[in-house]
């Protein structure tokens, strides 16, 4: 019977993902295999092999789900402002989270090519995940109907610099500040219909 009491319980999905983001922060996505995944999730491989098919379905996954969290964050921040700056504010506020987080910075450090590529091709389940945030929360409550495909596009276009290129120095304020100010007054020009409108409505991103 105590043989039974050391048997270890496998993880949870939750922390599977969560050791999956962890091998690519400090692998990043060309060098995290199952093995560095397993060993972080404090399992084995055949078990991860047994509910995910490939190491490549496991990351993609995990980043979707993080992805997700992230924007949920950003929904979180609570800004009584008039539109389009509550909506400018939303994006700012999701790239700033995603340019700063531990994947994206091992991402663009190590493989370059592979942001570029996330940047120039906004087809991937990332972009379509990224695309209806959007729509629900920003280009779906300013946009005419007709025109919002374009505009969505414009908006997520803009904004995947800003989210894909860490900051020089993360823990310098005034560059993070400086960021997303540039972004929020391009954004505004994407955003606001009327050309008269657009400097006058550009807010504080440091509030």
């Amino acid at each position: 019977m105590s043989g039974y009491l050391n048997v270890k319980a496998p993880p949870g999905v939750g922390a599977v993902y969560r050791a999956a983001l962890d091998a690519l922060a400090q692998y990043g996505p060309r060098r995290t295999g199952m093995t560095q995944i397993a060993r972080l999730a404090d399992t084995n491989r055949p078990y991860l092999y047994r509910n995910w098919a490939s190491c490549q379905r496991l990351l993609q996954e995990a980043t979707r789900h993080e992805l997700r969290r992230v924007l949920d964050v950003a929904c979180e921040v609570a800004d009584p402002l008039p539109s389009p700056c509550a909506e400018v504010r939303l994006v700012v506020c999701a790239a700033r989270l995603l340019r700063e987080h531990p994947v994206v910075g091992t991402m663009a450090r190590t493989d370059p090519a592979l942001v570029h590529t996330a940047i120039l091709r906004p087809d991937s389940a990332w972009h379509t995940l990224a695309w209806s945030w959007l729509c629900d929360h920003v280009t779906g409550q300013l946009v005419a109907a007709a025109d919002r495909d374009t505009v969505t596009l414009t908006v997520l276009t803009t904004a995947l610099p800003y989210a894909l290129t860490p900051p020089a120095n993360p823990s310098d304020p005034a560059e993070r500040t400086a960021i997303d100010a540039r972004l929020s007054t391009v954004l505004h020009a994407c955003l606001t219909t009327e050309p008269a409108l657009r400097s006058s409505h550009v807010c504080d991103p440091s509030r």
